[in-house]
């Protein structure tokens, strides 16, 4: 793979519209929950890419993403 990021077991804010577990007669909301999939490595990715733009403003995308890759 060209960039690799974590996807399992992430701490993450969650919503209160929906219960934990999905099951509309559960009535339990938390804050945060354990979440896995590219939902969760996708922010991580985008994270660090705008981290890296915020100090080469000029970079082309080919070049951050070469940046990720070599660093």
């Amino acid at each position: 793979p060209d960039i690799v990021a974590p996807g399992v077991d992430i701490l993450a804010a969650y919503t209160r519209l929906s219960s934990m577990t999905g099951v509309d007669d559960d009535d339990r909301f938390v804050n945060y929950n354990i979440m896995s999939g590219t939902s969760m490595a996708c922010p991580h990715v985008s994270g660090s890419v705008a981290y890296v733009k915020s100090f080469h403003s000029d970079w082309s995308p080919a070049a951050i993403k070469s940046a990720l890759m070599t660093t």
